[in-house]
């Protein structure tokens, strides 16, 4: 060997020895939580005794070098408990993986000698720098994004474990506990999907739109991806964006750390500087001033120069006045496009839900959002954001190929083993009649490929005209046909034995401006008051309420035809014409002539023919498609209202009458900062034709002991009738903000309840004169009569409600007085109703 390759040889030697001693230990692994499996993005991971060490990234993983190493590794993260292992200080590479045990935890107090806490005056600057740092400041953006979603069973009982369904799939589960790790409890994985889409935002007029372009989806149960796909979108359902002063999801409103009112609902603590991909940031802690109020606990890390968020992982627990909930986690981390605003570029989301039953178990919600491509400010045309969500026609075909490339990061061992679990254990008979079970639970229908048969909830009644009522229904689904829906039922009573029946056809011509037209024939038993157009969409309320006496009852026969549209997002039309006969079961009669007294011939049913146009305005309201429907997600934060005109024409397919009837009604919920959340319903009605009452405007009372939103509590059935009218329903649920301050009451997570209803109306001489005496209970010997009586117009009815909601979970109870007209026939002053209320 020459004398220049000994000199190259002695400095590679001196090279390779120099990285040697500098990176001669390397360990890496993965942290995760022991309850759910899911990963602990931001854990501090170190070596016992040493100042040395790294954080986990977004996936929970962790990789660092080290010259030398002590006997232990520890992890530590607030919320959880601190583990610490023991590791080989020999071992050149090691893998050292940690299930983290969930703890309660609470920020010290801090002590500041001189001035204020050193965490305000970073946080005075975050909310100053919201404009710029937001992205709904933004004029547009959009971005492409992954989403993976799971649905696990966690909390299994030794019952459950022990049952028939179990014993089938154990060695399944046995593989998959393994994935959990030593320290970690096993879940069940029941549905896991994935999904590519491109989401949009613009800011002005606001919309937003998600395209699903692909999916994979696999689930105990899931027959048709489409509505599920748009749920896993995720950018729609999980958008989250702490720059808002709430945070909203499952109807409740969350305070935001960094909202206009951090100080006051909110405790924190200024940790070290840390560098999080490359920003120099503060660590703030956070911890709420009430445990039992809608905020958060958890940390955020704020960037240094720009005071903008960079990532935060946010928490509620169970001490939060929250239902069947154990825990709520979500953890996002930020990236800045070019020198504008932060965007989501990860999201995890976790939902823990309690077991409801000692012997049942409970369930997890895991979903991850990755985000790239961000695109900012090049606003797409209003029309394009006409279909909020939208599948493209080949995004359930099975595409392995695709996935291959598709996927942001790859499936971790754990996805892949949960994958197999669902395949082996989603075709089990066993499995499937527990899944049709729950299905018809939720849906209210049977469903056999393209029809569905139901709603059950409305198949059986009992009352006094029918005796046992019977009504099978159906309707066809998007599997039948994605124009054409065909709906129907038949019934029939065992004491009348009067066949009733209803079947309709309609056709819908474009989901994007949601364009439907249909044709409509029914014969059935209704009652004054209580048909559906007055009851709106309390569709649990209408069935019930053809059970028991059904007073006021009269058989209807109608057709209809109608025609929709969406002209443009958040403005509707509706052009009805119908047809429909008036044959009471009780006394009823109206004068025809009344300017001749009691000379005037009398008339005990009527034929209406009416034509009727709707307006609806719903500014920002965003619907997902299921099959051939579509259901609502948004929140309203202004008003929704709605216009509607009818026009009656006498003679024309037999009807008795002309006449105009104008309504008007607007609906909002609203937030009242800390004070909870408001809702109320303003009506008017004007009619200026003279009718018999049932034609006019009978209010809608409730002699039942259930509450109904849109009922007056303390009025009895058909008490009053206007034929013009203003009426204001009030709401407000203080969600805790009372319950939760006052010892030991604050562990039943009550939540106080008010209302308040009005109503001003009145009718018209000639109106009072069509029904004048006829209709007398006093005057007759029938006592199935209703005299259809008017308010004084200068004389509001008013009634008040306090009470106590959530009560076991379930249950709201609410007293009612009836301030006024105290003195018309048999009032209730005093009504105590109750009412099933499902919330979290």
């Amino acid at each position: 060997m020459n004398w220049s390759s000994r000199v190259f040889l002695a400095l590679l030697i001196l090279l390779v020895g120099v990285h040697w001693a500098q990176a001669q230990f390397v360990i890496k692994g993965r942290v995760t939580d022991a309850s759910n499996g899911d990963p602990v993005p931001f854990a501090s991971v170190g070596l016992v005794g040493l100042n040395l060490g790294t954080t986990t990234n977004f996936q929970g993983e962790y990789t660092f070098h080290s010259k030398v190493l002590t006997d232990s590794l520890f992890v530590s993260f607030v919320g959880y408990k601190k583990r610490v292992k023991f590791i080989d200080k020999k071992k050149a590479f090691q893998e050292v993986n940690f299930q983290m045990d969930p703890a309660q935890r609470s920020l010290q107090e801090v002590i500041v000698y001189s001035g204020e806490n050193p965490a305000f005056k970073i946080l005075r600057q975050v909310v100053k720098q919201r404009d710029v740092n937001d992205r709904n400041k933004l004029t547009a953006y959009e971005y492409d994004s992954y989403t993976k979603m799971e649905l696990d069973v966690d909390n299994i009982s030794e019952k459950l474990r022990n049952s028939k369904i179990m014993k089938q799939i154990e060695s399944s589960i046995k593989k998959f506990e393994k994935e959990a790790g030593e320290d970690g409890k096993p879940v069940i994985p029941t549905y896991i999907s994935e999904s590519i889409s491109k989401f949009y935002y613009r800011e002005s007029p606001k919309r937003k739109k998600e395209k699903i372009i692909k999916t994979n989806i696999k689930g105990v149960g899931v027959q048709d991806g489409g509505f599920i796909s748009q749920l896993v979108g995720g950018n729609l359902i999980a958008n989250y964006n702490f720059y808002q002063n709430y945070v909203p999801f499952f109807g409740k409103d969350f305070a935001s750390p960094i909202g206009d009112n951090w100080k006051g609902n909110y405790k924190f603590f200024l940790g070290d500087t840390v560098n999080v991909d490359g920003h120099v940031c503060y660590q703030l802690d956070f911890d709420p001033r009430n445990p039992q109020d809608l905020v958060f606990t958890g940390q955020m890390w704020i960037d240094t120069t720009s005071f903008a968020l960079v990532q935060i992982d946010a928490a509620i627990d169970k001490q939060a006045n929250l239902n069947f909930i154990d825990k709520i986690k979500i953890s996002q981390e930020l990236e800045q496009v070019g020198e504008g605003a932060w965007l989501p570029s990860r999201t995890r989301f976790l939902i823990d839900i309690e077991e409801l039953t000692k012997g049942s178990a409970g369930m997890l919600l895991k979903m991850y959002i990755s985000n790239k491509g961000f695109v900012v400010n090049q606003p797409k045309s209003l029309d394009f954001y006409d279909l909020t969500s939208e599948v493209a026609e080949d995004a359930k075909e099975p595409d392995p190929e695709f996935w291959k490339h598709a996927r942001y990061e790859p499936l971790s061992r754990q996805d892949l083993t949960a994958f197999a679990l669902i395949d082996s254990v989603k075709n089990l008979p066993i499995v499937r009649t527990y899944v049709e079970i729950a299905e018809i639970a939720l849906s209210g229908y049977k469903k056999f490929n393209d029809i569905e048969v139901g709603p059950y909830l409305s198949s059986i009644a009992v009352n006094r005209l029918e005796g046992a009522r019977f009504r099978l229904g159906f309707r066809t689904n998007s599997n039948f046909d994605k124009h054409w829906i065909l709906r129907g039922n038949v019934g029939f009573g065992t004491r009348d034995l009067v066949p009733k029946y209803s079947i309709e056809v309609n056709y819908l011509f474009s989901k994007a401006k949601w364009t439907i037209a249909g044709l409509r024939h029914s014969y059935d038993i209704e009652r004054v008051g209580l048909t559906p157009e007055l009851i709106g969409d309390n569709r649990l309320f209408y069935a019930f309420t053809r059970w028991g006496a059904f007073s006021g009852a009269f058989f209807r026969r109608e057709s209809e035809a109608f025609f929709s549209t969406e002209v443009t997002k958040g403005l509707s039309f509706m052009a009805q014409m119908n047809t429909r006969s008036f044959d009471p079961l009780f006394r009823f009669q109206y004068r025809l002539n009344p300017e001749l007294g009691d000379a005037s011939p009398v008339q005990d049913y009527y034929q209406e023919s009416f034509v009727t146009l709707e307006a609806r305005f719903a500014k920002g309201e965003t619907f997902i498609m299921n099959g051939n429907e579509r259901i609502t997600l948004s929140t309203k934060r202004i008003p929704v209202v709605t216009f509607r005109y009818q026009r009656g024409f006498k003679g024309f397919l037999g009807g008795d009458f002309d006449y105009e009837r104008f309504t008007l009604k607007a609906y909002q919920t609203f937030r009242l900062g800390t004070f909870g959340r408001s809702d109320y319903t303003l009506s008017l009605g004007y009619t200026p034709s003279n009718l018999p009452a049932p034609l006019l405007f009978p209010h809608l009372g409730n002699e039942t002991l259930f509450f109904v939103r849109s009922a007056f509590s303390t009025m009895n059935y058909f008490e009053f009738v206007s034929d013009q009218f203003v009426s204001l329903q009030y709401n407000h649920n203080f969600e805790g903000l009372l319950f939760n301050r006052i010892p030991l009451i604050k562990k039943l997570k009550w939540r106080f309840i008010a209302s308040g209803n009005l109503l001003w109306g009145s009718q018209r001489k000639e109106n009072k004169d069509i029904m004048k005496d006829v209709n007398n209970p006093l005057k007759s010997k029938f006592l199935d009569m209703y005299s259809f009586d008017s308010l004084n117009p200068n004389i509001p009815y008013a009634e008040v409600g306090y009470g106590i909601d959530n009560i076991f979970k379930l249950f709201r109870i609410q007293a009612f007085h009836r301030l006024t007209y105290m003195d018309h026939g048999s009032p209730k002053a005093f009504r105590l109703m109750a009412s099933v209320n499902f919330s979290f």
